[in-house]
């Protein structure tokens, strides 16, 4: 694993917010919190999300890439945060 998904992974850690939870927005800029990443491309991102062998997992991911009007084949930044809890 790369140096820069190892620092993800940890910031994830010290968040205390599962990965596969988390909710995030992709965008051409940093929201500059803890939770914003840069990817160098959509195949770092599917990498880090480990989902390469999932096809149907990875094209909706690259759809939400489309969709937020950013190059998959160039860098991009996602910015996770904690699920929302609804409350009944």
């Amino acid at each position: 694993m790369n140096e820069n998904l190892n620092t993800i992974h940890e910031a994830f850690k010290k968040s205390g917010i599962e990965i596969s939870a988390a909710q995030y927005s992709i965008t051409e800029y940093s929201l500059n919190t803890d939770l914003s990443f840069k990817f160098t491309n959509l195949a770092e991102f599917i990498t880090f999300l480990d989902i390469e062998n999932d096809a149907a997992k990875t094209e909706l991911v690259k759809a939400k890439v489309v969709e937020a009007g950013v190059n998959p084949d160039s860098f991009f930044y996602v910015n996770f945060y904690k699920p929302k809890v609804v409350e009944l």
